[in-house]
């Protein structure tokens, strides 16, 4: 390998090794680190096992995790969630004053005579 140009820094001559030592040993972890992915590449490559390879990683717990089951919705909530999301869909598209209409409309009479509201003014 090719070993870097040398820079002419200010440096005091009792770092000087110490520098010398660091990047010495900074080049040799990288060409290290290099050659054990080249390896494991080509014996993926391959197909054939290493054994500097990293094995799949497995999740560290043996406990399984508890199953988390759905909240039962209500016929009354299911459909007031239905109802909302009409009411939702039926302001998509409004211009601000038309939807400010329908909003004052849902407050005083219902969400079922807004969604009327709404559809009348789209049409």
């Amino acid at each position: 390998m090719k070993t870097p140009a040398k820079v002419n820094l200010a440096v005091p001559p009792e770092v000087k090794p110490l520098l010398r030592d660091f990047v010495d040993r900074l080049i040799a972890t990288i060409e290290a680190d290099a050659a054990r992915r080249l390896r494991s590449a080509v014996a993926l490559a391959l197909g054939t096992p290493t054994a500097g390879a990293a094995a799949p990683r497995r999740k560290a717990t043996l406990v399984a995790r508890p199953v988390r089951r759905r909240a039962r919705v209500s016929r009354q909530l299911a459909k007031a969630r239905k109802l909302q999301g009409q009411y939702l869909g039926a302001l998509r598209g409004l211009k601000p004053a038309d939807h400010a209409r329908v909003k004052a409309l849902a407050h005083a009479k219902g969400l079922n005579a807004a969604i009327r509201l709404a559809h009348s003014i789209k049409s």
